[in-house]
């Protein structure tokens, strides 16, 4: 009698399951799916709002344990940051849910948490950002090599283009993605600084091991083709894809 793969799944609200109410998370988010498909032992760890680093902190915390035969980390947006104003207790940018904040006698009304909001994410690029979640990957991977785990990763957020592994051409107009030109701040910068640093990101992204990464540049909020009932969150459809996404992942390796 074979054993039961027991698997984790992490992530932010897209592996969480956000717009089903719990009865169709247990059936229509893809770690379902996946689970009962293959007949995993599942558990789902993902936290609605995550930021890539509390994401990597679960991760860490799941591989580390020893319990499960694969953890599959789910990576979110790369500019969210979580604050903590009091124990046990968050604020973090990219909350939409929430117009203003309250903690004990902290109030930021709907205009300053905007101001504030718009001031964190200018200081926050997605350039150190994206070397920032290679490391945290990088970890993993080590992570589970001692801990004789299994670490996959899963794009669900990250806009980064496949422009950054590819061979940079001399005309930088045509062979940087508009994303790239984007953190590259491509109008404001000189040919020889944006290949300065487009060649230091990708040198950092060359430490990766791409055959972790389910879709690595084919993330799911690019392909949500449906809505989940109670929000703007992918749905069944959706889902169903990036369960199809897994098992082909798996089936090649």
């Amino acid at each position: 009698m074979s054993t039961q793969i027991k698997t984790c799944f992490n992530g932010c609200s897209f592996t969480y399951g956000e717009g089903f109410n719990l009865h169709e998370r247990n059936q229509y988010t893809y770690e379902k799916v996946l689970s009962k498909e293959h007949n995993w032992n599942s558990t789902n760890i993902a936290v609605k709002g995550s930021s890539n680093y509390t994401i990597f902190l679960r991760s860490a915390e799941a591989i580390q344990s020893q319990q499960y035969d694969i953890v599959f980390t789910q990576w979110s947006a790369l500019n969210r940051i979580w604050f903590s104003p009091g124990p046990e207790v968050h604020y973090f940018v990219n909350d939409l849910t929430h117009p203003d904040y309250t903690y004990r006698d902290l109030y930021i009304s709907p205009k300053d948490k905007k101001k504030l909001n718009e001031l964190l994410l200018i200081l926050n690029h997605d350039y150190q950002n994206i070397i920032d979640l290679i490391s945290y990957c990088n970890i993993l991977q080590q992570l589970a090599v001692v801990n004789k785990s299994r670490a996959v990763f899963i794009n669900g957020l990250i806009p980064w283009q496949e422009d950054l592994i590819q061979i940079l051409d001399s005309n930088l107009n045509q062979s940087l993605s508009s994303y790239s030109k984007i953190i590259f701040d491509f109008k404001n910068r000189s040919d020889d600084e944006i290949i300065k640093y487009f060649l230091k990101l990708q040198q950092k992204i060359s430490t990766l091991d791409k055959n972790l990464w389910v879709n690595m540049f084919e993330s799911f909020s690019e392909n949500t083709c449906d809505i989940a009932p109670a929000g703007h969150h992918p749905g069944v459809e959706s889902h169903q894809w990036m369960a199809k996404q897994i098992t082909n992942y798996l089936g090649e390796l």
